[in-house]
């Protein structure tokens, strides 16, 4: 039987928008180091199973596999499970790849070391209930990684801030999305004390870091993209690492969790 949130979900969800026509360097960064500090967040034992939810491609499942976990993929998307399962056969892996969603795990209770959630719960029908089946699924000594947009993080607020002071300036070209707009695949407009409170609605956060800093502000796609890239990166290592002790205004937060005492 079909639930009510896999009504809501697109299950011919595909990513081809995620990734914009021109890749500047500081989105570059941003997406290799939201996918570094997710997964080294992982430390899976030989043997350990590990839930990665909306895998999309399965790339960072894979990754996890190759650190010795046993990996299994969850994806909605009829699309996405097709391109996850080319990337797995050509890794030589052994990616266990499902179809499912968040809100109704279809694993027993304890039945995963690890949990991974990286940049997908916003595009979740119902955050809570997925957080209570990340719980549910969890081993009582399990560990739970979920990164996810800020979109009020420092960048976005400039850049939302900018615009208000350019909005009746003469239009040149045609209005494109901005940065600090929420994406229309998405279900929910996430910001540090929401992230908080729905992870911690059915989950210990133990630590929260961020992730890169200015990715939205004004004329930072442009700058990054005038330098040559070594400095840009150097500089944008440099943010950062000060998002990483200031989680409220990074483009990214990261939460490490464990359950809830029972």
């Amino acid at each position: 039987m079909i639930s009510e949130a896999q009504v809501r979900v697109d299950l011919d969800w595909n990513d081809d928008d995620v990734v914009p026509d021109n890749v500047t360097p500081d989105l570059i960064f941003l997406f290799d180091r939201m996918i570094e500090a997710t997964i080294e967040k992982i430390a899976p034992e030989r043997g350990d199973r590990v839930l990665d939810v909306g895998c999309g491609r399965a790339v960072d499942t894979i990754q996890i596999a190759q650190k010795g976990g046993k990996a299994v993929g969850l994806e909605p998307s009829r699309t996405m499970l097709g391109h996850s399962k080319t990337c797995v056969a050509e890794s030589g892996t052994g990616v266990e790849l499902i179809q499912g969603i968040c809100e109704r795990l279809p694993f027993k209770s304890d039945s995963f070391d690890w949990v991974m959630c990286k940049g997908a719960l916003d595009h979740f029908p119902d955050p809570y209930k997925s957080m209570e089946e990340i719980a549910r699924v969890l081993k009582p000594e399990g560990r739970a990684v979920i990164s996810i947009a800020n979109f009020e993080s420092l960048g976005h607020r400039l850049g939302r801030n900018a615009h208000r002071l350019t909005q009746f300036m003469p239009r040149r070209g045609p209005k494109k999305r901005q940065a600090w707009e929420t994406p229309p695949d998405h279900t929910l407009r996430f910001d540090y004390p929401l992230i908080r409170k729905v992870v911690g609605s059915h989950l210990v956060i133990e630590e929260s870091s961020g992730i890169c800093l200015l990715w939205g502000a004004p004329l930072w796609d442009r700058i990054t993209s005038f330098m040559p890239q070594r400095i840009s990166f150097f500089i944008m290592s440099i943010l950062d690492r000060l998002a990483r002790r200031y989680p409220r205004i990074s483009d990214v937060v990261l939460v490490e969790c464990s359950r809830k005492p029972v």
